[in-house]
């Protein structure tokens, strides 16, 4: 070997413990920080985890597949209203029996919503599913009976068997726990071939098809799991909201999720976890000084790292590091 794959190596592993040290510090911080903050910033970093698997399920769909997709909030809300239905209209309160029935209905309505805007591509997609989106809105607006339309599902009773106590310490801790999982299958996804495939078909899917890849199978695949990851985000959300109502499942919503993973850097895990940081903390501190206008301060964000970062700050701050890395091996 060379001195110069030696050297490159040498920054490579430098780089990988780094970033197993930076991750280490972060995990240290998460778990130990209830013990030192208020209930307001647990509850805050809690909703933060809930919007990260979000914008990771949608990364799937978005970032990896590169569909444009305006019915993800939808899909998350089915999940969401369909625990609360059976908490409070049939008095199912068990975790084990509503997760997996909010799951279930997302991944449903996933695959149906899957095979018909699939049927399109491009702008078509992105229009189709607008659609279906508003129709999930348009259902839960107008079902009073069972969604009580504008006014929602509220007081949704806490599980009792979920194996964490009512208080928001608890919570923050097996929300931290089922993002950790999520992270950790959604990113085992993504580095699979299944996930390089993906990559291929954004890419180039002309050339996938070519090659003998079924590409419409690939993006109904990723549909279906960004449905179903959606869907935990649903039950860990209307659980730790209490409230689940029709603002949660609009075109506005589905939008805002598409905002965080462009923000944070589409393509990337963390970038959706970046952006959805960046989404939940602008918003709570805007809200203090200026309550109306935190979607002009979104949107100026926005716009800035449209024009800047094109990437997003994940792929900024991930350029910075290796830059840092390679100066500081250059001069040792």
């Amino acid at each position: 070997m060379s001195n110069k794959a030696q050297k490159a190596s040498v920054v490579s592993n430098g780089s990988r413990w780094i970033r197993f040290a930076i991750l280490i510090i972060i995990g240290l911080f998460l778990i130990t920080a209830p013990q030192f903050v208020g209930t307001a910033f647990v509850s805050l970093v809690t909703k933060f985890f809930i919007f990260a698997i979000l914008a990771m399920s949608l990364d799937i769909v978005f970032g990896y597949a590169g569909l444009w997709s305006f019915c993800h909030a939808a899909i998350f809300g089915v999940a969401g209203y369909t625990a609360g239905i059976l908490a409070i209209s049939r008095g199912i309160t068990s975790f084990w029996l509503t997760a997996p029935a909010g799951i279930l209905m997302a991944g449903v309505t996933a695959a149906i919503f899957g095979v018909i805007a699939l049927r399109v591509s491009k702008l078509y997609f992105l229009i189709v599913t607008l659609a279906l989106g508003q129709l999930i809105y348009g259902i839960a607006l107008q079902w009073k009976s069972v969604t009580h339309g504008y006014d929602g599902l509220w007081n949704v009773p806490f599980p009792p068997d979920i194996g964490f106590a009512n208080t928001p310490v608890s919570y923050y801790y097996f929300t931290l726990i089922v993002a950790v999982i999520c992270a950790v299958l959604l990113y085992l996804i993504t580095r699979s071939p299944f996930g390089h495939s993906l990559e291929g078909i954004r890419d180039n899917e002309t050339r996938m098809r070519s090659l003998g890849y079924n590409t419409w199978l690939f993006k109904y695949i990723a549909f279906i799991i960004g449905g179903l990851f959606a869907g935990v985000a649903g039950i860990v959300y209307v659980h730790y909201n209490s409230v689940m109502n029709v603002y949660d499942v609009g075109l506005a919503a589905s939008g805002i999720i598409i905002l965080m993973l462009i923000i944070g850097g589409a393509g990337r895990l963390w970038g959706a976890i970046i952006g959805s940081l960046v989404f939940v903390f602008l918003q709570f501190f805007v809200s203090l000084f200026t309550p109306a206008r935190w979607p002009l301060i979104m949107g100026v964000v926005f716009i800035l790292v449209a024009m800047f970062l094109r990437e997003g700050i994940w792929g900024y701050l991930n350029k910075l590091f290796n830059r840092v890395v390679n100066r500081g091996s250059a001069t040792s």
